[in-house]
């Protein structure tokens, strides 16, 4: 068996920030319990703790900066915490490692929780350090009575994969590293550590035992395998299937998914569709018909990797009209590639309701589709009768996207003048700006997202959503995952809904204090877009008068000066983009801004749809 080993992330890059002065250097023995908590956190790769401060880690804290000289990890100050855990969270999707995140006691923990759930939605490996006590109350202040709890981790436990609560200065060290372990096993997820603010404070008398990191039993095991009878059973079905489709979910963050996506979808002729808000898959590839929503419908077999909710996919729910459901699965043969299973919770709905599945492969979806990929193929060379019609399905396919994107660009040139601007010319204009660069999409507008005009290669060029629906993610997640695209080289651009930027605007002022370029696109049409919607359907069904559906969902009246907003933040920003003519020219200063090394926000003024 292949012996695991732990990810590396991308190298921090040294600019100065925050640099402690009157240092004596390193000192190769920790003094104090929170000295080896620091370096058990250095040993196991992290380059970055996202933080918004508290006391209750205030040895922690003295740690990172004066012992450790606040690098490896880099103490990243965030302006909430939910902030501090979105960032964690958009960093550790846009490297596929592990990210570090502490949190202030009972009180910071209570403002991350819904960054916390949004992590464990999303799968993302978030190892959470939280402060807490003292346990012992002779050295409790009066603050730590109201601020801590007797098992913190109660407070997120429906959502995390694993907490714990040592009470000694050792048990704290090992509980990480397990903790590390935990949140880096499929299916991945945050994890929860409180640290005793007393025990981190303690002086120590002797050295205690470190944990050895790099040994394989503190790592990721290997990931897990479809079983040979599985193997064979979605084989079959596939390589027999008339109208394959196969779809693509969370793996889509790893680049290492589009190849062997490509081969399996090739080999069989199948029909590929992106799941939910994910790109794993070449935009312009002949087989890709993401955006046509009929090919799922008509598919005979649908092979769903790693998806968040296979029943989504199959249209298995009630319509915005309550009680008037899809068609579902409708004689289809679903085959789930997933670690879904391994990953419920009783407090929580996560996943939906019970998938209806004719094959389950329980296994790595990145390993899964390897296997699949390799096993198909096999098949096909062993029997050229099963290869039948692949080759005219594959031409069917082909001329249906060549279709799509045909009428995706007419689409495009008849709105082209629309103002407010389109969603197709507003992502279009951004795609011009930027396609020359080394970009790196950090966030984008989901539900109005045009397919075909972003030219995608693969995975890993987008890091996704939230996942669990928290609005206020976006800004904190963007500029995570814009850490590790200036450590990549890359060139990172946010695209953000206007409620979600006056949400959690104060993450722009992490990213210019760190030196982290980032253009950041304002998709505005002052509302509350979705249940303004929502709003209109209801007095519809009930017959009374959509037009009341602005009331309580708009924005305006005043309109909110983001960019006046963005410049207190220390931001490049200019005023709002109101005529879509001026949105590129807009957009090709903004890029200069970025590529000198600032982070620069746009505000657009767009159509909902």
């Amino acid at each position: 068996m292949k012996k695991p080993t732990a990810k590396a992330p991308p190298k921090a890059i040294e600019t100065g920030v925050d640099k402690p002065v009157g240092l004596k250097g390193k000192s190769n023995k920790p003094a104090w319990a929170s000295d080896a908590i620091a370096d058990v956190l250095r040993s196991l790769g992290f380059q970055y703790c996202f933080l918004n401060p508290g006391s209750s880690y205030r040895g922690l804290h003295d740690s990172f900066v004066n012992y450790l000289g606040n690098r490896e990890p880099l103490a990243v100050l965030c302006n909430h915490e939910d902030i501090a855990v979105a960032m964690g969270h958009g960093y550790a999707n846009a490297t596929g490692g592990a990210s570090l995140v502490a949190l202030h006691d009972l009180v910071g923990l209570m403002h991350g929780v819904m960054g916390v759930y949004d992590a464990y939605a999303a799968h993302a490996p978030v190892v959470i350090i939280g402060g807490s006590g003292p346990a012992d109350p002779s050295l409790r202040r009066a603050i730590d009575y109201i601020h801590s709890a007797n098992v913190q981790g109660e407070l997120i436990r429906p959502f995390v994969k694993w907490d714990d609560e040592a009470v000694t200065a050792q048990g704290i060290c090992d509980s990480i590293v397990r903790a590390h372990k935990i949140a880096t096993t499929g299916p991945r997820g945050p994890v929860y550590v409180a640290i005793d603010a007393g025990v981190q404070e303690q002086k120590l008398d002797k050295p205690l035992e470190m944990p050895d990191v790099t040994a394989s039993y503190n790592q990721a095991p290997p990931p897990a395998a479809i079983s040979k009878d599985a193997l064979d059973e979605a084989v079959d079905v596939l390589v027999k299937a008339k109208n394959p489709v196969i779809t693509c979910g969370r793996v889509s963050m790893n680049p290492a998914i589009t190849a062997p996506l490509v081969q399996l979808v090739e080999a069989l002729g199948a029909t590929f569709h992106e799941d939910r808000n994910s790109v794993s898959f070449p935009a312009k590839h002949p087989q890709n018909l993401t955006g046509d929503k009929a090919v799922i419908k008509e598919a005979d077999v649908v092979l769903c990797i790693d998806s968040y909710d296979v029943s989504t996919i199959v249209d298995a729910y009630s319509s915005r009209v309550r009680g008037m459901k899809g068609e579902g699965a409708a004689g289809k043969k679903v085959i789930d590639l997933s670690l879904n299973d391994y990953a419920h919770r009783s407090w929580q709905r996560l996943g939906g309701m019970v998938a209806p599945t004719t094959v389950q492969l329980l296994a790595d979806p990145l390993e899964g589709v390897k296997q699949l990929a390799a096993a198909v193929k096999a098949r096909l060379a062993k029997d050229k009768s099963a290869g039948k019609g692949i080759e005219a399905r594959k031409a069917k396919i082909a001329k249906r996207k060549a279709e799509f994107l045909a009428k995706q660009e007419a689409t495009t040139k008849k709105r082209w003048a629309e103002s407010p601007m389109s969603p197709n010319r507003f992502v279009s204009d951004i795609w011009t700006a930027v396609k020359g660069k080394p970009w790196f999409l950090t966030i984008r507008n989901h539900r109005n997202w045009p397919e075909g005009i972003w030219d995608f290669t693969g995975g890993g060029q987008y890091v996704g959503h939230s996942a669990g629906g928290g609005v206020g993610h976006g800004p904190g997640a963007m500029v995570g995952a814009a850490f590790a695209a200036r450590d990549r080289g890359q060139f990172p651009i946010g695209i953000l809904g206007d409620g979600d930027f006056m949400m959690s605007s104060g993450a722009l002022w992490t990213a210019v204090h760190y030196k982290v370029p980032l253009l950041v696109i304002i998709n505005n049409n002052c509302s509350w877009y979705n249940d303004e919607e929502h709003q209109g359907e209801v007095a519809h069904m009930r017959n009374r008068p959509p037009e009341n559906a602005w009331i309580g969902t708009t924005t305006n009246n005043p309109d909110v000066n983001h960019c006046e907003l963005a410049r207190g933040w220390g931001c490049w920003a200019e005023e709002a983009v109101i005529n879509p003519d001026d949105f590129l020219p807009a957009l090709k200063r903004a890029v200069k801004q970025v590529e000198a090394g600032k982070v620069a926000v746009i505000d657009a003024r767009t159509k909902p749809r």
